[in-house]
């Protein structure tokens, strides 16, 4: 097969599937990882997709149309240490709530190091990974978001609306300058929104390549929450406005 016609292809299951892996896209077209590679590299230059470990996403997307298990490798190493970071917040005994992102989830091995935890999540995949590790959890039940493998809807709300947490984790798509969290998700929004009214405290796990980025809907203000965790200091306007600022 010619290389546009493996451009072609790849474009056409990036079309469907929102996401393609290197090794997929090998098998599918009986070619080796490396010939993918570098389509995928040539691809990137020319502006059509976005390289992340192990695939590739479209250039037109946003973060949150991009499937749980890529969003886990962009920029990885800023979401292990935040999270590293973020677990010096957390006490014995603590009653933790996490949302689905992919930065909450990276602060799932950290959660050894406190005895006695609870978690309430609405991401499935954090679940499964808090129940192999015998932590208690609850999981919130709802609609599932395929590409996220969040529960949202009605039975998560209501869930989340039952419970008060000590610490809530979490993520968004952005932060614009004027400190303004945002997203895309209309029902993870509302789900995150319903969360800080049962959170004592309340910490954004966010690394640096979201500063200044703004989406349609906004999760609300910086003065709202109570800690941001990033890998970066933070922008002097927006230490202002957090009641204390956790930058590495």
């Amino acid at each position: 097969m010619l290389e546009e016609e493996r451009h072609s292809q790849i474009r056409k299951v990036l079309g469907e599937e929102r996401a393609v892996t290197v090794r997929e896209m090998a098998k599918s077209l009986y070619v080796s990882e490396a010939t993918i590679r570098r389509d995928l590299t040539a691809m990137e230059k020319e502006g059509v997709i976005r390289r992340v470990h192990g695939g590739a996403i479209l250039v037109k997307q946003s973060n949150r149309d991009v499937p749980l298990y890529l969003r886990e490798n962009v920029n990885a190493q800023a979401k292990d240490a935040i999270a590293r970071r973020a677990s010096s917040l957390i006490r014995e005994n603590d009653v933790i709530l996490l949302d689905a992102s992919s930065s909450a989830f990276a602060l799932i091995p950290y959660l050894r190091a406190a005895d006695n935890l609870i978690v309430i999540t609405n991401g499935i995949k954090a679940a499964l990974e808090l129940g192999r590790m015998h932590i208690k959890t609850f999981c919130t039940g709802g609609t599932m978001i395929d590409n996220s493998f969040s529960l949202v809807g009605h039975h998560a709300e209501g869930m989340i609306q039952s419970m008060t947490a000590d610490i809530m984790f979490f993520s968004c798509l952005g932060v614009s300058a004027p400190g303004i969290m945002n997203d895309t998700s209309v029902e993870e929004t509302r789900l995150r929104q319903i969360m800080f009214r049962h959170a004592k405290r309340k910490v954004l796990l966010c690394d640096s390549s979201k500063f200044g980025k703004e989406f349609f809907l906004s999760l609300g203000s910086l003065s709202q929450i109570d800690e941001m965790i990033s890998d970066v200091p933070l922008p002097d306007v927006w230490q202002k406005m957090i009641k204390s600022e956790n930058a590495l």
